[in-house]
């Protein structure tokens, strides 16, 4: 992936949650925003508390979470690492050695300063371990929307 590039994860195949963004049409758009958002802001601290590797505190302290963006019939939220990590925050997520070299180089070679935390795929392996969470808040956020319009 090229820096800029996002890995993008959509939500289908679940019958019932569509069955009620039918009926919800656009009253679901802000709902589904809101907790989307909230959904990606506890990614994010997961990410940041147990999978970023940490050197000097950059990477994990650029971590974000956009406020939702709604566009048409759809809503997106997007989260990641960047501004001044940006030009290695991609490296570092698709390095296997990330947060897992022991200050020494493949060739053997002593690094003077290394990350002594964290992992590789810093962010998208919570992604994908809370994607089940997100679908289930998603649909209880959607029944609340959908009672407190009455339908």
């Amino acid at each position: 992936m090229a820096q800029g590039d996002f890995i993008t994860v959509g939500l289908s195949g679940d019958r019932e949650l569509k069955a009620k963004l039918r009926q919800l049409g656009m009253a679901a758009l802000p709902a589904g925003g809101r907790s989307l958002f909230e959904s990606a802001e506890n990614i994010m601290s997961i990410s940041k508390e147990q999978y970023v590797p940490v050197e000097t505190g950059t990477l994990k302290s650029s971590g974000f979470v956009q406020p939702p963006d709604f566009e048409g019939k759809s809503v997106s939220v997007y989260l990641g690492y960047g501004g001044v990590a940006a030009p290695y925050a991609l490296a570092v997520h698709e390095n296997p050695r990330a947060g897992k070299t022991g200050g020494v180089s493949p060739s053997g070679k002593k690094y003077k300063r290394w990350a002594t935390v964290g992992q590789y795929k810093y962010l998208e392996q919570p992604v994908n371990e809370n994607l089940g969470n997100v679908v289930s808040k998603l649909k209880r956020d959607l029944d609340r929307e959908f009672s407190r319009l009455g339908r």
